[in-house]
């Protein structure tokens, strides 16, 4: 990428889902325009809408084909009585502590891995169900009023079946126009523990995907048929099965309390005339999960979430447009800073905000470039972390198709085995890992989506890239799930970039200015805070705060030739969904990732003013001040 920007192309959505609206929309998480969050609310830079759809489990474009064989017609309308009543118990093996949903999952799994089967065809070798209870709650508020204020709960199931067998089965292929491939329904469940409506809800839910499995497998067979390919990769790993049977332990949700804190510190703004738009917002959602395969896999676990986003808006006195936020994620409410300690952050966002509408642009700068604190952990989080994720190309009976997705594979993924990042540098992904230093990490779990243990997975080892996150679709030269499977494909859980021969921030500093003399610069560059607070750092020491541009030659490559980093660590965590090497901020229902990183201090980066017509500035005085 030759800039710090999000992407021109349409983003996929992660889940593709015959339920809407099954949760509010949690905080942005992140934004590449300006190096920061885009908060809920829509203010501040986003990406476009989409007009195509991922497959849930297959980390593909999804397209449907345009009609049915007649053959397949035929059979698919022989479904009906597909189910026997009598029970059949697969596998043997019940943990006598299952509860009313687990009780209904595994009754049914049973009884389909039995006896589900069309007429003449493939039973399903492999079929998991996937439950989640979400509780949410969302309010928000601007200028001291508020916007809205809502709980809400819903109940749904993910039922995957795959048909075939490890080697080739319903997964990585894409048909045109799109078409289900058993692996991506979702329903919603009843709130209530009806164990006899659950059953019957699972049923009708599987009986679909096995239909539309059993379509797609024919499909796909029938495409490659008379293919060669490069390389004989299965289409599903197999894995160890997990059994974590957690007890459920859900936080407090406080409507009223909520609403209270959005309101107080949303009426900051009033106290800055300069800002013209503003608004707070908190997001605060509670999932209960039970996961069962048949493989063995016996999953229940609760994982919580809480993000307050303070957003504001305002133009320089050129009419350049100029947003800032402030950002804090943790487990549950009361674990965000206090309403003090946020109060602080925001009124130190809107001076920052308001003094930026004064503050000079530079023309055009290359030189040294120090990313300061949390600017540091959000660049890797939002530059170099995406890479690191694996993606499966799916084969597809249209080879447009085919090779439009093609392109989504990050850079890094042929690069097992090369230095990527300088040799005093290490990456590691940690899920089982809680806090860091006692500061809370919020990315931990035990099993991932698709019933896999999580495990410490270092991902870059004093420069080299040893492997990527996966899920269980395999690529080249990574045969197996590294237990990233989050949502909606391989997320990182708590990822650390540890550094061997760090400095101090004082040396860091030092370096940057050194560089600065022996270039015979005026001056460098300092990035602090979360990305949008820029100074121009002068060889005496002193800074001048300067607009934020747009960045050149801030891509993978830049990392790999970083120059130095500080010994001192920062977490850095967010709501987080990453695809194709790149992130799609505003993502319903995104991961809490925790990003543990240094300083970092950069040789040769390129800054220069943002392009485009200039809006003009409003025509009078915001009301509230025009007195």
């Amino acid at each position: 990428m030759d800039s710090i920007g999000v992407p021109k192309s349409d983003p996929p959505r992660l889940m593709k889902t015959t339920v809407a609206g099954l949760s509010p929309e949690g905080p942005r998480a992140a934004n590449l325009n300006h190096l920061s969050p885009r908060p809920l609310g829509g203010e501040g830079p986003g990406v476009r809408g989409s007009n195509w759809e991922q497959s849930r489990y297959v980390n593909c474009i999804v397209v449907r084909p345009s009609g049915r064989s007649d053959r397949m017609r035929i059979m698919v309308s022989r479904g009906v009585g597909i189910f026997l009543l009598a029970a059949f118990m697969w596998p043997a093996q019940a943990p006598a502590a299952d509860d009313l949903v687990m009780k209904a999952m595994r009754d049914e799994l049973n009884r389909s891995m039995k006896q589900l089967q069309l007429e003449q065809l493939e039973k399903p070798y492999f079929i998991s169900y996937h439950v989640q209870d979400r509780n949410s709650l969302e309010a928000s508020a601007t200028f001291g009023a508020l916007l809205t204020g809502s709980l809400s709960r819903a109940r749904f199931l993910m039922v995957q079946v795959r048909v075939g067998d490890y080697q080739r089965d319903n997964s990585n292929f894409m048909t045109d126009p799109p078409h289900g491939n058993g692996l991506t329904e979702t329903v919603l469940l009843p709130l209530d523990d009806d164990y006899q409506e659950l059953r019957r809800q699972i049923w009708l839910a599987t009986d679909v995907a096995y239909k539309s499995a059993i379509e797609m497998l024919s499909r796909k067979r029938a495409t490659l048929e008379n293919r060669k390919a490069r390389e004989n990769l299965p289409d599903f790993s197999k894995e160890p099965p997990a059994t974590v049977l957690a007890p459920f332990s859900p936080i407090k949700m406080d409507l009223a309390k909520s609403e209270a804190l959005v309101k107080n510190l949303s009426g900051l703004f009033r106290q800055s005339p300069e800002i013209y738009t503003s608004s707070t917002s908190l997001a605060v959602n509670d999932t209960r999960s039970w996961y069962l395969n048949s493989e063995g896999s016996a999953v229940t676990q609760e994982t919580s979430g809480a993000t307050l986003t303070a957003q504001a808006r305002t133009q320089a006195v050129d009419g350049t447009e100029l947003p800032d936020w402030v950002m804090a994620s943790a487990r549950s409410m009361e674990a965000l800073p206090t309403e003090s300690e946020l109060a602080a952050q925001i009124r130190t966002m809107a001076d920052r905000l308001t003094r930026a509408r004064q503050a000079p642009v530079v023309d055009r700068y290359n030189g040294p470039m120090l990313f300061d604190g949390a600017a540091g952990a959000e660049l890797f989080s939002q530059v170099f972390a995406p890479k690191l994720l694996a993606l499966r190309v799916p084969a597809s009976d249209n080879p447009q198709i085919e090779e439009y997705a093609a392109q989504s594979v990050g850079k890094l993924q042929d690069r097992l085995g090369a230095r990527v990042l300088p040799n005093f540098l290490s990456v590691v992904n940690d899920p089982t890992q809680a806090s860091y230093q006692g500061t809370p990490l919020v990315g931990s779990y035990a099993v991932d989506d698709e019933g896999v243990q999580s495990r410490p997975t270092t991902l870059v080892e004093k420069g080299y890239l040893k492997t990527l996150l996966n899920a269980r679709d395999p690529v080249s030269g990574i045969a197996q799930s590294t237990g990233s499977f989050r949502s909606f494909g391989a997320q990182p859980g708590n990822l650390m970039v540890m550094p061997t021969e760090g400095v101090s921030e004082q040396e860091l500093k030092d370096d940057l200015l050194n560089m600065v003399k022996e270039r015979n610069k005026e001056f460098g560059v300092i990035v602090r805070g979360v990305g949008r607070a820029v100074y121009k750092v002068f060889p005496d020491g002193h800074e001048e705060l300067m607009r934020l541009g747009r960045f050149d030659g801030l891509d993978d490559g830049a990392f790999k030739d970083l120059a130095a980093a500080s010994r001192n660590l920062t977490v850095y965590s967010i709501p987080y969904a990453a695809y194709g090497g790149r992130i799609f901020p505003g993502q319903t229902g995104a991961p809490l990732v925790s990003f543990v990183a240094p300083s970092l201090l950069f040789e040769d980066i390129t800054l220069k003013p943002a392009t485009g017509d200039l809006p003009r500035l409003p025509l009078s005085k915001h009301p509230f001040f025009d007195k």
